[in-house]
């Protein structure tokens, strides 16, 4: 099954490499030529894009798979805030640390598989985003509200650029976390670059051992996320009175804190938000666990404790890897009874436009688009346009109590999208 037409998310995504890096070999390792290379679009807020990043260690959890044996689970975490001043044509790096990692043959050779031709454009600055490193912070409003986000495994919170500088533009802070191990690689400032860390499951085991293994890795692999999710909030909740050492110290409101994430991001998010209600909003990105559950299962029970927003493709039964119907029936009706034991304000949002898939909620569409099998330039922004307009929208009810006329009527009706109303 290649990238495009896979259009679910089984969670074993977080041991292995999501479709968003897959299958790109074939499209080559040669420098584009300018007029080809992909643009990352201009934001369409009023606000220009700023980025600083922070390299920040938990000292409550082990890194259990550092060699040191008093390592402690380590993150960059890369803030994007508004700021006053629209520069006429601003750049910035599309992903910090690239030139660092194109110096590793290891992490060169992952990384040209990931992005293919795009990679040495993106290790020269000529593929680049908007968002200038410490340019000084919008003077109002007094606060903003933030969003953590999480990207997919085997991904990086840069390959969301759109989505993070739409929000951005629009007076979002939005903080942005390298899931160490679960990123395909990160670069730390220091020097070092982490690679993903895939683990394998032992030789010898039946099928039932193995589907055991599975379970237990991919429990534990949600549960670090939503950790590192609730390590962050606890790190800028110190860091907000630091005016000394963060820029942003007293501006973002953490009272309007929200969740995000894509894939197993979204799980991610989703379970911080179970554990924590300090989280004022949720927002899922296409990351229901078929065949098992939309959201995540603990023995804890726990259940959202805040509105949520499942957003996510349309995924028709001949692209679920040729599950049962029986199997798919079931996984749809955990799914209806997840929803309905969310609080009031849940929406679930199918989109059904030309081309979407499950890398549509990320940049991947437009770096490679019209190569292979990949979408147009035309159809992808479409389709960005669509999920950030809904994003927009749940994250101004929920954070800014503004109206949400396409989630709650008011507006025409989107023909692509199908949006339900959940919440008790």
């Amino acid at each position: 099954m290649n990238c495009r037409s896979l259009a679910y998310v089984v969670f074993a995504a977080c041991l292995a490499v999501p479709c968003a890096s897959l299958g790109q070999t074939a499209l080559g390792g040669n420098v584009q030529k300018a007029d080809t290379l992909p643009r990352i679009p201009a934001p369409s807020g009023p606000f220009g894009i700023g980025r600083i990043g922070y390299d920040w260690t938990d000292p409550s959890r082990r890194d259990d798979y550092s060699t040191d044996p008093k390592a402690h689970r380590e993150l960059m975490v890369y803030f994007w805030y508004p700021t006053s001043e629209r520069i006429a044509d601003p750049r910035g790096p599309y992903f910090p640390g690239a030139q660092q990692m194109d110096i590793v043959p290891e992490i060169q050779s992952r990384m040209r598989r990931a992005f293919g031709g795009n990679w040495p454009s993106i290790v020269s600055e000529t593929i680049f985003s908007h968002a200038v490193g410490h340019a000084p912070v919008a003077k109002r409003p007094r606060q903003f509200p933030v969003i953590i986000f999480s990207h997919g495994a085997g991904s990086t919170g840069f390959n969301y650029t759109c989505l993070i500088e739409d929000l951005v533009s629009r007076g979002y802070v939005v903080a942005a976390i390298e899931h160490t191990y679960a990123a395909k690689a990160v670069w730390f400032p220091d020097g070092r670059v982490i690679p993903l860390h895939e683990d394998s499951p032992p030789a010898g085991l039946s099928p039932a051992e193995r589907s055991k293994w599975m379970g237990a890795r991919i429990t534990a692999g949600i549960n670090e996320g939503a950790a590192d999710v609730r390590f962050v909030l606890d790190r800028l909740t110190k860091m907000n009175g630091d005016t000394q050492r963060f820029p942003l110290a007293g501006r973002v409101d953490l009272n309007r804190a929200a969740a995000m994430g894509h894939s197993a991001g979204a799980e991610f998010a989703a379970r911080a938000c179970q554990l924590d209600a300090r989280f004022k909003a949720c927002i899922d990105l296409d990351g229901g666990m078929v065949p098992v559950a939309a959201l995540p299962l603990s023995s804890d029970g726990a259940t959202m404790k805040q509105p949520l927003l499942f957003l996510e493709a349309y995924h028709p039964e001949s692209q679920m890897g040729g599950l049962s119907h029986a199997t798919i029936a079931q996984y749809y009706k955990t799914r209806e009874e997840q929803l309905q034991s969310c609080p009031r304000g849940t929406y679930a949002v199918v989109l059904q436009s030309a081309g979407i898939a499950h890398p549509s909620f990320s940049d991947i569409p437009l770096l490679f688009a019209g190569q292979n099998e990949w979408p147009e330039i035309p159809v992808v922004l479409h389709n960005l346009d669509l999920i950030e307009r809904f994003v927009r929208e749940f994250a101004g009810k929920t954070l800014k109590h503004e109206k949400a006329p396409l989630l709650d009527g008011g507006a025409a009706p989107v023909p692509e999208a199908t949006v339900e109303r959940y919440g008790h």
